[in-house]
């Protein structure tokens, strides 16, 4: 590279040495032309041909030396030129000047085109550091506004955890505490029932009504627990838990289920189950209060290392732009936001009239059982 570069160089070299003999010679015969021809011809001006030469040099000195050399020539050659008969000495002399400004007007004009393009060149120069000083600035802004994104998903995912952390404590206390103490209680109920089975009809009456408020609450403590975390969820997996998810739900509304699977031979990890569960919930609640639907279509695959829950209703849908511009309220905000805590995602479409498609995906991140 470097013998490329020095061959270059020595091809300029010599291409401005036989620019500047060029020169040299064109202003010699110029000069011999001088000699002979008379004043009263302008032929000095030939020599602007010799000072536009000598500007296409990289030397930026080689014009006002070839200009002030030609003035000389020029000016020596006046004595010597012949006379033309009845030709007054004024009109020689403006002759001559006129020879000088020609000689001397195309350095005028390159040395202003030189200093224009160094303004330019000095603009231009200018503009490029400004462009990348704003280019640096839209690249380290985007840089935060990626770090900034990045660390809202991260406290995203890490406020869920916590959040499902917090339904397993609580579905833990209701089970383990308040759901015992009031089977203890209705069992306590029961064996008052049996001891005064002689007493007036009223008193069982009352009994019997505690023991069925009792039992309708421990009831509601036990679905309670459920809502809050699903027990089946970390005990038998998500098809379990899916499965029982829309039994209920099914048993609820009364809207035909068609659950179709395929068959796991691994757990899923648990965050990535429970955020399927939840948005699978959620998008059964939305059906519950908006769409109207008599039928619900889930179905759970594998496709390239991930795992696929397409939920599918014939409801009365929605409008997609409301979605798309975010518009959907908080429910479908927080599915999504579930999904990219796991390193999943959620597509949404739905057309007025023809029901709504929940498509969902999580990374296949299996744990032995």
């Amino acid at each position: 590279m470097d013998q490329v570069d020095r061959s270059t160089e020595a091809l300029a070299q010599r291409r401005q040495h036989v620019m500047v003999g060029l020169a040299g010679l064109l202003a010699c015969i110029f000069f011999v032309l001088d000699l002979h021809l008379p004043l009263g011809v302008a032929n000095a001006v030939l020599y602007s041909v010799v000072v536009l030469l000598s500007s296409a040099s990289q030397y930026r000195w080689l014009p006002v030396v070839t200009a002030t050399a030609c003035s000389l020539l020029t000016t020596i050659a006046v004595p010597f030129s012949p006379r033309v008969p009845g030709l007054p000495s004024w009109f020689e002399w403006v002759n001559h000047l006129f020879s000088l400004f020609g000689i001397w007007a195309p350095v005028l004009f390159v040395y202003q085109r030189r200093h224009i393009e160094s303004l330019l060149k000095e603009v231009n120069e200018r503009l490029e550091r400004g462009v990348e000083a704003r280019t640096a600035d839209l690249a380290a802004s985007r840089v935060a506004l990626e770090r900034s994104e990045e660390q809202l998903h991260v406290l995203t995912g890490r406020i869920l955890t916590a959040q499902e952390e917090e339904r397993r404590r609580i579905a833990r206390d209701l089970h383990d505490d308040v759901n015992q103490r009031l089977a203890l209680l209705l069992l306590e109920l029961q064996e008052v029932d049996r001891r005064i089975a002689g007493s007036p009809e009223d008193a069982h009456l009352g009994v019997r009504h505690a023991v069925k408020g009792l039992e309708e609450l421990s009831d509601d403590v036990r679905y309670m627990a459920y809502r809050f975390h699903p027990s089946i969820l970390d005990d038998l997996g998500l098809k379990a838990a899916l499965q029982r998810l829309l039994d209920d739900f099914s048993s609820r509304t009364g809207v035909k289920i068609l659950f179709v699977h395929q068959p796991f031979d691994h757990q899923l990890d648990k965050a990535a189950s429970t955020a399927l569960y939840r948005v699978v919930q959620e998008s059964l609640s939305n059906i519950a209060r908006h769409a109207k639907a008599t039928r619900v279509e889930v179905e759970v695959t594998v496709e390239d290392e991930e795992v696929v829950v397409v939920v599918r209703d014939d409801g009365r849908g929605f409008d997609q732009l409301l979605v798309n511009k975010g518009e959907g309220g908080l429910g479908l905000l927080n599915m999504r936001e579930r999904l990219l805590s796991v390193q999943g995602s959620c597509e949404i479409e739905s057309i007025p009239g023809k029901g709504t498609t929940v498509s969902m995906n999580v990374p296949l991140v299996r744990v032995a059982i």
